[in-house]
Protein backbone atom coordinates (compact mmCIF):
# COMPACT_ATOMS: atom_id res chain seq x y z
CA UNK A 1 0.00 0.00 0.00
CA UNK A 2 0.56 3.35 -0.96
CA UNK A 3 1.71 6.33 2.12
CA UNK A 4 -1.71 8.20 3.39
CA UNK A 5 -1.67 11.93 2.78
CA UNK A 6 -4.12 13.26 4.95
CA UNK A 7 -4.56 17.03 4.64
CA UNK A 8 -5.52 19.06 7.59
CA UNK A 9 -7.08 22.36 6.13
CA UNK A 10 -5.95 24.60 9.02
CA UNK A 11 -8.36 27.96 8.70
CA UNK A 12 -7.13 31.32 9.92
CA UNK A 13 -10.00 32.05 12.34
CA UNK A 14 -10.84 28.00 12.85
CA UNK A 15 -14.86 29.09 12.89
CA UNK A 16 -15.37 26.54 9.51
CA UNK A 17 -15.20 23.10 10.42
CA UNK A 18 -11.81 21.55 8.80
CA UNK A 19 -11.67 19.22 5.81
CA UNK A 20 -9.79 15.81 5.28
CA UNK A 21 -8.82 14.83 1.41
CA UNK A 22 -5.79 13.32 0.16
CA UNK A 23 -3.89 15.63 -1.77
CA UNK A 24 -0.51 16.12 -3.15
CA UNK A 25 2.19 17.95 -1.43
CA UNK A 26 2.30 20.74 -4.53
CA UNK A 27 -1.98 21.29 -4.35
CA UNK A 28 -1.02 22.68 -1.10
CA UNK A 29 -0.73 26.45 -0.31
CA UNK A 30 1.75 27.16 2.13
CA UNK A 31 0.19 28.12 5.65
CA UNK A 32 -3.17 26.46 4.73
CA UNK A 33 -2.57 22.69 5.05
CA UNK A 34 -0.13 20.22 7.17
CA UNK A 35 0.22 16.81 6.04
CA UNK A 36 0.77 14.20 8.14
CA UNK A 37 1.81 10.98 6.65
CA UNK A 38 1.07 7.42 7.79
CA UNK A 39 3.39 4.69 6.93
CA UNK A 40 1.90 1.26 5.69
CA UNK A 41 0.84 -0.92 8.87
CA UNK A 42 0.66 -0.04 12.27
CA UNK A 43 2.87 0.19 15.20
CA UNK A 44 2.86 -2.68 18.11
CA UNK A 45 4.26 -1.66 21.22
CA UNK A 46 6.48 -4.64 22.97
CA UNK A 47 5.16 -7.31 25.03
CA UNK A 48 5.85 -5.99 28.45
CA UNK A 49 8.37 -8.80 29.97
CA UNK A 50 6.97 -8.03 33.43
CA UNK A 51 3.35 -8.76 32.82
CA UNK A 52 1.97 -12.24 33.64
CA UNK A 53 1.38 -14.33 30.87
CA UNK A 54 -2.22 -14.33 29.59
CA UNK A 55 -4.10 -17.48 30.34
CA UNK A 56 -7.71 -18.27 30.89
CA UNK A 57 -7.67 -18.16 34.67
CA UNK A 58 -5.22 -15.11 34.21
CA UNK A 59 -7.78 -13.47 31.98
CA UNK A 60 -11.38 -14.72 34.31
CA UNK A 61 -9.89 -13.56 37.92
CA UNK A 62 -8.88 -9.73 35.91
CA UNK A 63 -12.58 -10.26 34.95
CA UNK A 64 -14.32 -11.34 38.49
CA UNK A 65 -12.45 -8.47 39.97
CA UNK A 66 -14.15 -5.73 37.60
CA UNK A 67 -17.23 -7.28 38.10
CA UNK A 68 -16.88 -7.23 41.77
CA UNK A 69 -15.64 -3.37 41.58
CA UNK A 70 -18.30 -2.08 39.72
CA UNK A 71 -21.30 -4.46 42.32
CA UNK A 72 -19.55 -2.57 45.02
CA UNK A 73 -19.69 0.50 43.94
CA UNK A 74 -23.09 -0.11 42.18
CA UNK A 75 -24.60 -1.27 45.69
CA UNK A 76 -23.23 1.37 47.67
CA UNK A 77 -21.91 -0.87 50.45
CA UNK A 78 -24.69 -3.28 50.36
CA UNK A 79 -24.78 -6.78 49.39
CA UNK A 80 -28.12 -6.50 47.09
CA UNK A 81 -28.56 -3.99 43.84
CA UNK A 82 -31.89 -2.77 42.89
CA UNK A 83 -32.72 -2.15 39.19
CA UNK A 84 -33.02 1.63 40.23
CA UNK A 85 -29.13 1.45 41.73
CA UNK A 86 -28.20 -0.34 38.80
CA UNK A 87 -29.71 3.14 36.59
CA UNK A 88 -28.04 5.17 38.60
CA UNK A 89 -24.55 3.60 38.62
CA UNK A 90 -25.44 3.34 34.51
CA UNK A 91 -24.81 -0.46 34.49
CA UNK A 92 -27.61 -0.76 31.69
CA UNK A 93 -27.08 -4.29 30.64
CA UNK A 94 -27.58 -5.18 34.62
CA UNK A 95 -31.03 -2.50 34.83
CA UNK A 96 -32.43 -3.55 31.05
CA UNK A 97 -31.95 -7.51 31.85
CA UNK A 98 -32.68 -6.94 35.61
CA UNK A 99 -35.70 -9.42 35.77
CA UNK A 100 -34.07 -12.48 34.45
CA UNK A 101 -30.57 -11.46 36.49
CA UNK A 102 -32.77 -11.97 39.81
CA UNK A 103 -33.47 -15.50 39.94
CA UNK A 104 -35.49 -15.65 43.41
CA UNK A 105 -37.64 -12.36 42.19
CA UNK A 106 -36.53 -10.85 45.76
CA UNK A 107 -36.62 -6.96 43.68
CA UNK A 108 -32.80 -7.62 44.30
CA UNK A 109 -29.85 -9.01 42.55
CA UNK A 110 -26.98 -10.20 44.63
CA UNK A 111 -23.43 -10.36 43.37
CA UNK A 112 -23.80 -14.39 42.65
CA UNK A 113 -26.73 -13.53 40.54
CA UNK A 114 -24.86 -11.22 38.73
CA UNK A 115 -22.15 -12.91 37.86
CA UNK A 116 -23.71 -15.88 36.74
CA UNK A 117 -25.98 -13.92 34.49
CA UNK A 118 -22.11 -12.72 32.83
CA UNK A 119 -20.89 -16.14 33.18
CA UNK A 120 -23.75 -17.74 31.09
CA UNK A 121 -22.53 -15.56 28.28
CA UNK A 122 -18.98 -15.61 28.79
CA UNK A 123 -16.71 -17.26 26.29
CA UNK A 124 -14.34 -18.74 28.61
CA UNK A 125 -15.73 -22.47 28.88
CA UNK A 126 -14.86 -22.24 32.67
CA UNK A 127 -16.88 -19.22 33.29
CA UNK A 128 -19.91 -21.00 31.51
CA UNK A 129 -19.15 -24.31 33.83
CA UNK A 130 -19.19 -22.35 36.97
CA UNK A 131 -22.72 -20.60 35.52
CA UNK A 132 -23.95 -24.30 34.93
CA UNK A 133 -23.29 -25.59 38.35
CA UNK A 134 -25.09 -22.72 40.04
CA UNK A 135 -28.41 -23.25 37.79
CA UNK A 136 -31.13 -25.32 40.01
CA UNK A 137 -33.60 -27.34 37.37
CA UNK A 138 -37.06 -27.36 38.76
CA UNK A 139 -38.87 -30.45 37.49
Amino acid sequence: MKNLSIVVALLALGSAPAMAMPLSESALHPGWASIVDIADGFFVPPADPDAPPLSEESVQSAVDQKLQKKFNEAARGTNSLTVQGASDASWGVIADHFAEIDGNHDGYASFDEIQTFFDGRSPLPAARARAAAKVQVVE
